[in-house]
């Protein structure tokens, strides 16, 4: 039989390293966007205008016509996305194209170019497809699973120490607990 202590420290090596590099953008991009950098730090973005009539409906049509006719980059994904703004967009978190009326027969194309940081600031905030999404699921029951696994490598496994362990433990909760409550 093998050894316990031995088989949940070989689980939790093995997780955490294949977990690494979706620590590394969470970390990298929660402390950027505490910092006030967001997903439209180095965005690039260009306008056009367009006038013609474009029958309602036909906007997507008018939009992909116009890049092409431009020599403009055609985001990979034509299917209409989510639009704060008025008209209609096309593409992905990191180029897209939108369309939105200005006046009649008169149109504002706007492209948008994300930076790596912007784009992986969106991956954080679940804006992406949802391929990431999984990774970002997994990742975070991983983290939970991870410090429970820990704490008990640490806590039931290492005896000498076990009243200053729950000690920095007491101390962390009660830390957390009391800023967190300040900062609301």
């Amino acid at each position: 039989m093998p050894n316990k202590n031995k088989l949940f420290r070989q689980i939790h090596i093995y997780v955490s390293l294949f977990f690494l590099p979706c620590a590394l953008i969470f970390a990298t991009t929660g402390i950027a966007y505490i910092f006030g950098f967001n997903q439209d730090t180095g965005l690039k973005v260009q306008n056009y205008k367009l006038v013609r009539h474009i029958e309602e409906g036909k906007e997507r049509e008018a939009l992909i016509e116009y890049l092409i006719e431009n020599n403009l980059k055609l985001p990979s994904n034509t299917n209409i996305i989510k639009s704060k703004n008025k008209g209609i967009a096309i593409g992905g978190i990191h180029y897209s194209a939108n369309i939105a009326p200005i006046n009649e027969n008169e149109y504002l194309i706007t492209l948008k170019t994300r930076s790596l940081l912007g784009d992986m600031i969106m991956l954080h905030k679940d804006k992406g497809l949802w391929y990431f999404s999984i990774l970002s699921v997994g990742f975070g029951i991983t983290l939970f699973l991870l410090y429970i696994s820990g704490i008990a490598i640490t806590l039931f496994a290492n005896k000498k120490d076990r009243k200053k362990q729950f000690l920095i433990l007491g101390m962390g909760f009660f830390v957390t607990i009391i800023l967190a409550y300040f900062s609301l």
